[in-house]
């Protein structure tokens, strides 16, 4: 790392142009689309212009200003203390910030979402960290270049209840490139998964809410287990991003994850099936790889399973069988 983090808030503008097809308009129709992933309705580009965050050519803008082809829009949002989340996460966070990169991936414990209302989840605690955290966590949260953006952001979510790497970007283009990585299906993503009944190598293909999905997983082993009498050890690559897709696919085919209350077997109401229960579900995002592109440097990051994996006798031979360490 090349900056020495500090507790003072850093950011600048980030930037458009107005082309020809906005030429005219008053600025609140013309911001719609400018910086879609900060102000993404037009409530709240007027709430940016009303706060005076929104300047056009240097000057702030108000929300009757006609803008011109060519003229320099800029995003400053105002420099805010990150609400503390609480004690969600007490504990320093995972992270692993590559070198010379414009993002970072954390560790999501199972327990917090992703993102969503309030600042109880990973995003709030990340943002929080980013300004309050210890000396690595600063360090490895902010920007080697700050601009618009007010806070590390989360560039996919994992389910609450999955545990793994999330990637963060730290910039606004990086957010933008992240974006698209994972849309285009260029970002590999590794799961390590236990479901119930013995499985052997397979792919779902299942559409999800009307959108093409697929889901491959290799079987690593089976054994016994209470409650399900055996189950799998699966190594998933899902090539998809759908919501909750690994555990519908997997319940779909007859074998829900291990720990699962919410998808059950085909014809099993979820509500009455036997679940293994005091651990959790057992689905980990255990590895994560970009390759070289707009957002930065080719990285790959991967995690040792978690304990709850190894308590089972099996399990653990099984992944030491197959490389995990």
């Amino acid at each position: 790392m090349d900056r020495e983090p500090t507790s003072t808030k850093e950011f600048a503008a980030a930037t458009a142009r107005i082309g020809p097809n906005r030429a005219g308009q008053r600025m609140q129709e013309a911001l719609v689309g400018l910086f879609p992933d900060w102000l993404p309705s037009r409530k709240s580009c007027r709430k940016a212009i009303d706060r005076g965050e929104i300047h056009c050519n240097g000057q702030v803008a108000g929300t009757a200003l006609r803008v011109q082809a060519g003229d320099q829009v800029d995003y400053r949002p105002e420099a805010k203390d990150a609400p503390d989340p609480g004690a969600i996460h007490p504990g320093p966070l995972r992270l692993h910030r590559p070198d010379g990169a414009d993002f970072a991936f954390v560790w999501k414990p199972a327990g917090i979402a992703t993102s969503g209302p309030g600042v109880r989840h990973l995003a709030g605690l990340i943002a929080h960290r980013a300004q309050q955290g210890s000396h690595d966590e600063q360090e490895g949260l902010r920007a080697r270049r700050p601009d618009g953006m007010p806070s590390p952001h989360p560039s996919h979510r994992l389910d609450r209840a999955t545990s793994g790497w999330v990637c963060v970007a730290l910039t606004l283009p990086v957010a933008e490139a992240l974006g698209r990585a994972f849309a285009n299906r260029q970002v590999d993503k590794q799961y390590l998964a236990l479901a119930a009944g013995r499985l052997e190598d397979g792919q779902a293909e299942t559409p999800i809410d009307g959108k093409p999905s697929h889901t491959a997983w290799r079987a690593l082993g089976t054994g016994p287990l209470p409650v399900h009498g055996e189950a799998t050890l699966l190594d998933i690559r899902p090539t998809t991003g759908r919501t909750h897709q690994i555990r519908r696919h997997l319940a779909e085919a007859g074998h829900p994850l291990v720990g699962e209350d919410e998808h059950a077997a085909p014809g099993v109401d979820p509500a009455k099936a036997p679940r293994y229960s005091g651990q959790g579900l057992f689905l980990c995002a255990i590895g994560l790889t970009l390759p070289e592109g707009d957002h930065g440097p080719a990285a790959a990051v991967h995690a040792t399973p978690p304990n709850k994996y190894r308590r089972i006798r099996w399990v653990t031979d099984a992944l030491e069988q197959h490389g995990f360490r």
